[in-house]
């Protein structure tokens, strides 16, 4: 019971999150929005997740590792951040018509700098600030945006960032002032390797999550966005915010076992395989529910094929926490580097595969299935990766 008890506020404040996100996304594909304006919505969250992720290069996977890193890497970490941000910005500069360039590159730093001290708050088992960091900005953003009348939704996920940005860093500054006084030194040298072993994987995951919306607007296709988006929204969010407590809590617990065996991978993989069923089923209900009511969509008129991809994907994505979690606490580097690479041959067959399909000039209904189905198919060859890998860290090793 206590034990439970403990997890409560940062459960409450990653479920408070979550059905901010959850209603604002249901709001925009539901409300009287244009394709255009929900398509540069989805393209926002997309490439800030996506760019973001790369500014932080790994480092917030590593410190579940070593809870201790962030006293000796916090300068370097904030210069590498700035220096990737600049290229992430410039990318979106010259494929996407963004006009104030110079408040995406904020927001891709203030992004970083808060996924890196909510992976600090994380690593040190300090969960109900990780989750501020982690979702309290999408509190405040959808309290902005019901507030005020413009729905100007770059300048609003700036102020929320910058927001939640600044309480963390008055937080960080009054936990962790300086490192134990006969603490051993740790290197930023010492843990590139691990961070960018971590960061080939974390693009590799947030692309699979993102990655078909982020291609998409670069193409330029807004009908096929917002189906895109909508059923997403609907669908996904009750299964994958479920599962995603799920992994954020496990993570940092893993690490502090003594010892792990196949045993207790078998048997949390199996929980998972129920777990995801049971709640496939409750998102379907409730998704078809949503969509009669804010949609006026009836049963015979939805798209069930696509409805099934999306909801085959997050069972896959499900599946993948087990694997995924045992890799990342405990795989070598030698491995994280064999599954990034094979993740990134997948990742850019699966890129190739929705350019090939979206030039076809196939009608936009079977296209929106297409590009669902090989969403799915992506995560199938992604959970094979990564349980194969899993199972031979067993193999090899004793513990």
């Amino acid at each position: 019971m206590n034990r439970i008890l403990k997890i409560l506020p940062s459960l409450a404040l990653y479920g408070l999150g979550l059905a901010s996100f959850f209603f604002l996304d249901i709001y925009i594909s539901t409300a009287d929005y244009s394709k255009e304006f929900i398509s540069q919505w989805a393209f926002y969250k997309s490439s800030i997740f996506i760019l973001g992720g790369f500014c932080i290069l790994g480092f917030d996977q590593v410190m579940v590792r070593e809870p201790k890193l962030h006293f000796y890497i916090k300068k370097k970490f904030l210069f590498q951040s700035f220096l990737l941000s600049v290229i992430g910005t410039t990318l979106v500069w010259i494929f996407y018509p963004i006009e104030r360039i110079w408040l995406f590159f904020i927001i891709l730093n203030l992004f970083s700098i808060t996924v890196f001290l909510s992976g600090i708050f994380r690593a040190n088992q300090k969960y109900t600030i990780a989750q501020l960091a982690t979702n309290g900005w999408k509190i405040v953003l959808v309290i902005i945006f019901f507030l005020v009348a413009q729905k100007q939704m770059l300048s609003f996920l700036g102020i929320s960032l910058a927001v939640i940005c600044l309480t963390l860093i008055v937080i960080y500054t009054n936990l962790y002032r300086a490192p134990e006084k006969d603490a051993v030194a740790l290197k930023y040298e010492d843990y590139r390797k691990t961070g960018v072993a971590f960061f080939l994987h974390n693009m590799t995951l947030t692309s699979a999550v993102y990655g078909e919306q982020f291609i998409i607007n670069l193409y330029g296709n807004d009908a096929i966005s917002s189906e895109l988006f909508m059923y997403f929204a609907i669908f996904s969010p009750i299964i994958l915010s479920a599962n995603g407590f799920i992994g954020f809590i496990i993570g940092p617990k893993l690490r502090a076992k003594e010892t792990v065996t196949r045993k207790d991978y078998n048997s949390l993989q199996l929980k998972l395989i129920i777990f995801a069923i049971v709640m496939a089923t409750i998102s379907f209900v409730v998704g078809i529910f949503l969509l009669d009511r804010f949609k006026n969509v009836s049963f015979s008129e939805i798209n069930l094929w696509l409805t099934l991809a999306v909801l085959i994907t997050c069972m896959i994505r499900t599946v993948y926490t087990t694997s995924s979690l045992y890799l990342g606490v405990f795989a070598s580097n030698k491995h994280l580097y064999k599954t990034a690479g094979l993740n990134w041959s997948v990742l850019i067959a699966y890129i190739i595969l929705i350019l090939v399909v979206l030039i076809t000039g196939m009608d936009t209904n079977v296209l929106v299935v297409g590009i669902a189905g090989l969403t799915a198919l992506h995560w199938t060859m992604r959970l094979i990766i990564s349980h194969t890998y899993a199972i031979k860290f067993f193999d090899n090793e004793k513990h």
